[in-house]
């Protein structure tokens, strides 16, 4: 029985060293698969094959998809190769996004966070002016017919705000609101109500003229169908003008 033994020693060495072998050849194809795995992503992101663009915080008029087509010419050149500030410039460019922060995130996608333009007025027929007094165009046309249109002959857009403020925090209170304000050369004043009428405002003390007005209005006659034009730009007083109503829309070309 000892040669029997001694047999069954040797095969079980022999099973035991076959075994390892066997581990040994599978961990050394599994290193040299990742090894070739790894490479090959490498090589993928040197080649930008593998670029994705991730955006973190899609908002209501910036999408994923625009800005995955805004930056497609610059997936090309590799995942380490990207120019970081020049694609947050261009993620910039769009007319919706106010300011924007890029970063890559490994393995293979470019992460971007955007803060998007609050408009809080019209700018003209087409554009828009956030809280900074920053005018910005959207490239396809947006309807946001509650805000107030403004507009100047020689823009300055932080000052029409200021101005704009001033007369809200004055005529809300009496129930009167404005659809449209208008700087003139002159940087005098052009409003429009609400209701309809027109108040032209002197460039000089026009929120003291303002609260003069506001004090005789309502005792100003109304006349059915026809809005008021109320010109405050003289020295001593004020002139009214009744105009039929139709002609009380305001537009550009129309101060």
């Amino acid at each position: 029985m000892n040669w029997l033994s001694r047999a069954w020693q040797k095969l079980a060495r022999w099973f035991l060293w076959f075994g390892k072998a066997i581990l040994l050849t599978l961990f050394a194809g599994v290193l040299t698969w990742g090894g070739l795995q790894a490479w090959h992503l490498w090589n993928g992101h040197q080649q930008g094959e593998l670029i994705q663009v991730k955006l973190v915080n899609e908002g209501a008029k910036v999408t994923e998809a625009e800005l995955t087509e805004l930056l497609r010419p610059q997936l090309g050149i590799g995942f380490w190769q990207l120019d970081l500030p020049s694609i947050r410039k261009l993620v910039e460019s769009h007319p919706w996004v106010a300011h924007a922060e890029v970063s890559r995130f490994w393995p293979s996608t470019l992460r971007v966070e955007i803060v998007e333009q609050i408009p809080v007025a019209r700018w003209g027929d087409t554009g828009f002016v956030n809280q900074m007094g920053e005018i910005f165009y959207p490239s396809q046309g947006v309807e946001l017919p509650d805000l107030i249109r403004l507009s100047a002959v020689n823009p300055d857009p932080l000052a029409v705000l200021a101005m704009l403020k001033q007369v809200l925090a004055l005529i809300n209170p009496y129930g009167l609101h404005v659809v449209a304000m208008h700087r003139l050369a002159d940087e005098s004043w052009h409003l429009w109500l609400v209701n309809g009428d027109e108040w032209l405002l002197p460039k000089q003390e026009a929120i003291l003229g303002l609260k003069q007005l506001l004090v005789l209005y309502g005792t100003i006659p109304k006349q059915e169908g026809t809005k008021m034009r109320i010109d405050l730009r003289y020295r001593d007083g004020f002139a009214v003008k009744w105009q039929p109503v139709e002609n009380s829309t305001p537009s550009e070309s129309q101060p």
